[in-house]
């Protein structure tokens, strides 16, 4: 008996005889294989042999079931027939969700055919699981749900006969299952997109075969219970200094600054170090109409790529800083003595000076030793000095170079603010007017008379 039987002429997995209607009983051959072989109705899914319907009229004693023409056990050994079980169970799980997403909208399960691997009489039942196909009104979406990838030379095959039983148009999508061992190689993330909370993103080290499915055009997802993991590109890096910038900072904090990395999105780019991985809700996935809507995980992408060149920006300035810092000259050091004095400016006003003692006044001399003639003698006048008085004008330096005579001290820069005369008093209109005329000029000379 059979476990898992796959319809050649529905194209569709038999999940339970009891819920199935329309099966034949025996053989049921027709022209079910590859150009028109005729073929039996059912096939094996483990071994890929034709299988035998047994009991299915309801008069029947026994319960339906299928066995093999030789009337013996499944000849496929019981690791793969257990390991065809599992992944019958992961597609037919997923092909529900996405019934219940997309209702009205046709979701079938599709045995893919492979002329480049598998033989004519080999039906493609035995090996890769069926595929989900949804056809929407813009787009078909063909989705791989595997648990574990197959060789890289057979993703190219699958790609291409995809994309010749679809179109070249579909969509060829692989949802894998989180494999532990892969995902606990790598650590953990720490991401803070703009304008959202911080967040940590998984990292996985790619395999020959995720990424085979990359170069075939392909889209890689991890599908965790409802939450699906969508990947990006992590490039780890370590800054180069450019010319004027320092990038051993002492700082504890920043000494990680030099290694950095860059994203590279919507799909990994082949050179990538790592894969991080968007943690998105399924039913974020599956929020357009037969179709799967990446716009979530994008927008995160896109946010963390904004925030990568901000990033940048922050910490060339401050490794240029740090540059700056150590070429500018050392402050020079504090001294324990007096500091000197100030030169004082030859314009420095009066109190700026330093105080001198008055000098005495000079004496007045005799007329005869001035040398000024009388009036009206017309010997000398009163402008032309001899030398006598020159020399008292301008006295000559002592013999320590200082002058004898007082010290004037030069003019200040700005005349001294003085308050504004206070006007004085008018004159008395009245007393004017009566000074007018004659008998004012006679008053005049009597007051004049009695003083």
């Amino acid at each position: 008996m059979s476990d898992w039987v796959w319809d050649r002429k529905t194209r569709q997995l038999i999940e339970s005889l009891h819920k199935e209607a329309g099966l034949e009983t025996g053989l049921a051959r027709g022209p079910y294989g590859i150009a028109g072989t005729i073929r039996g109705r059912y096939a094996c899914r483990a071994c890929g042999q034709d299988l035998i319907a047994r009991a299915l009229s309801p008069t029947a004693k026994q319960q339906p079931h299928f066995r093999h023409e030789s009337s013996a056990g499944c000849p496929a050994p019981a690791e793969r027939r257990r390991k065809a079980g599992l992944d019958d169970e992961v597609v037919l799980e997923l092909r529900d969700t996405l019934v219940r997403a997309w209702p009205g909208v046709p979701v079938d399960l599709v045995l893919v055919r492979d002329p480049e691997i598998e033989d004519e009489g080999d039906p493609p039942a035995a090996g890769h699981p069926p595929v989900i196909v949804v056809r929407g009104a813009e787009q078909t979406v063909v989705v791989e749900h595997v648990r574990t990838l197959p060789g890289a030379d057979r993703i190219l095959a699958r790609q291409r006969a995809v994309r010749a039983q679809f179109g070249s148009g579909a969509a060829h999508v692989w949802f894998l299952a989180k494999d532990p061992m892969q995902f606990a190689r790598c650590g953990k993330l720490s991401v803070a997109p703009r304008g959202r909370d911080k967040a940590v993103h998984a990292t996985i080290a790619p395999t020959a075969e995720q990424l085979a499915v990359i170069a075939a055009g392909g889209g890689v997802y991890w599908l965790d219970g409802k939450q699906v993991l969508v990947p990006y590109g992590v490039h780890d890096l370590v800054h180069a200094p450019e010319e004027g910038e320092a990038w051993d900072f002492p700082d504890w904090r920043r000494k990680v600054w030099p290694n950095d990395w860059r994203i590279s999105h919507p799909l990994p780019a082949p050179d990538a170090t790592r894969w991080g991985l968007v943690p998105l809700a399924l039913h974020q996935m599956t929020g357009t109409k037969a179709t799967f809507s990446l716009r979530e995980a994008r927008e995160v992408m896109q946010a963390l790529e904004d925030v990568q060149r901000a990033r940048w920006r922050r910490r060339r300035a401050d490794a240029r800083e740090l540059h700056a810092s150590r070429q500018a000259p050392p402050a020079p050091a504090p001294t324990s003595g007096p500091s000197p004095a100030a030169p004082v400016s030859p314009h420095a006003p009066e109190l700026a000076q330093p105080r001198q003692e008055k000098p005495p006044p000079p004496q007045p001399q005799p007329q005869a030793e001035a040398g000024i003639g009388a009036p009206g003698s017309g010997t000398q006048s009163p402008t032309a000095q001899s030398p006598t008085v020159q020399s008292a004008a301008c006295p000559l330096p002592d013999r320590d170079g200082r002058p004898a005579g007082p010290v004037i001290p030069p003019l200040p820069l700005h005349p001294p603010l003085s308050p504004p005369p206070l006007p004085s008093k008018a004159p008395d209109v009245t007393v004017r007017r009566r000074q007018k005329g004659l008998r004012g000029a006679l008053r005049q000379l009597l007051r004049k008379k009695h003083e």
